[in-house]
């Protein structure tokens, strides 16, 4: 089997959020090192910076380590999130080294770079964030109704219809509250969805929903890596929990799932079981189970061939002596 291309999502995925769902499974200590699961094992764990809406998280320490062996072995990993690049970016020296950085849904891409003289030596790639036509670049720093593009257009219109937006440190990306918005319904921000411009795209990723340009999404960003790595539909997997990773399943060769946080992941799995792996447990160790279920994947190695091509080419250059001793 050759290498593989994993898109892993990260809230509810690599990283857990402490919430009413994380204590069904265990407890997180008080200085937050240390989450006591229900099965009885002590996981050793680190605390994230708090996010842009006040959420705290945190990541294991040996989630740290097995992406770190899984890259190793030779497979590519790349973080792939909803996060707002804010969000990303302070959790950045706290979450696992990859071989390509997603976030906004798709919307912006950053990948390592040799070349880069910065603490953190990662660069936006700059062709696909040029492709966003509904969302042109602009300086974040610009106030979201003042910025061009259809995206912000339906944002400023959502506003003054009474919806509550959140665009703070967003690019490619704004997100619908329908909790906080008063006096409207499901039903209300179900047509909004179903009225979208072709230019622009949603998901249901937290609860909340996100809007984004239609040449973004995590199924577009894993697209264009999938062919800029070189990767097969095949040899591509993703791990995901909630809504907006089910573009991404539908255009990768296997599925993980530590846990659900959707009902619609739960509806994709009962109707297509052979496309996903899910977890036994749940929270820090259904990670670690998806996680060690794809270090368990074999890499064929190259080794074979390559012994093969120097055997043919020493019988190539050894008739061809004999051809010139006899001559």
């Amino acid at each position: 089997m050759p290498r593989k291309l994993i898109f892993s999502d990260i809230d509810g995925t690599l990283v857990h959020i402490s919430d009413d769902a994380l204590l069904t499974w265990g407890t997180v200590s008080e200085d937050g090192h240390t989450f006591d699961s229900r099965q009885g094992a002590s996981i050793a764990i680190r605390p994230l910076p708090p996010s842009s809406t006040g959420t705290q998280a945190f990541i294991s320490e040996k989630t740290l380590q097995l992406v770190s062996e899984i890259r190793r072995s030779g497979h590519l990993f790349v973080l792939i999130s909803g996060a707002r690049s804010s969000t990303f970016m302070e959790r950045l020296p706290y979450l696992p080294a990859a071989d390509a950085y997603v976030m906004e849904n798709g919307g912006r891409i950053f990948l390592p770079s040799r070349d880069a003289a910065t603490a953190v030596p990662i660069v936006e790639d700059l062709e696909w964030r040029g492709r966003h036509e509904a969302a042109p670049m602009v300086l974040e720093s610009v106030p979201p109704s003042d910025r061009p593009g259809v995206l912000w257009d339906l944002y400023t219109k959502l506003q003054k219809d009474g919806w509550v937006c959140d665009a703070n440190k967003y690019s490619t990306d704004f997100r619908v509250s329908l909790k906080k918005s008063k006096g409207k319904t499901a039903a209300d921000l179900e047509k909004v969805i179903s009225n979208l411009p072709p230019q622009l795209s949603s998901s249901f990723n937290l609860g909340m929903a996100d809007i984004y340009p239609s040449s973004s999404g995590k199924d577009k960003a894993a697209e264009y890596l999938m062919t800029k790595f070189g990767f097969a539909r095949e040899d591509s997997i993703s791990m995901g929990d909630d809504d907006n990773d089910l573009a991404l399943a539908q255009i990768v060769g296997h599925t993980y799932i530590p846990g659900f946080t959707a009902e619609s992941v739960r509806k994709a799995v009962a109707a297509n079981p052979l496309a996903f792996t899910v977890a036994s447990h749940g929270a820090f160790l259904g990670t670690h189970e998806v996680l060690e279920r794809i270090q368990e994947l074999p890499i064929r190695s190259n080794r074979p061939l390559l012994v093969c091509s120097v055997v043919v080419l020493s019988l190539i250059v050894l008739a061809a002596r004999r051809r010139h001793r006899r001559a």
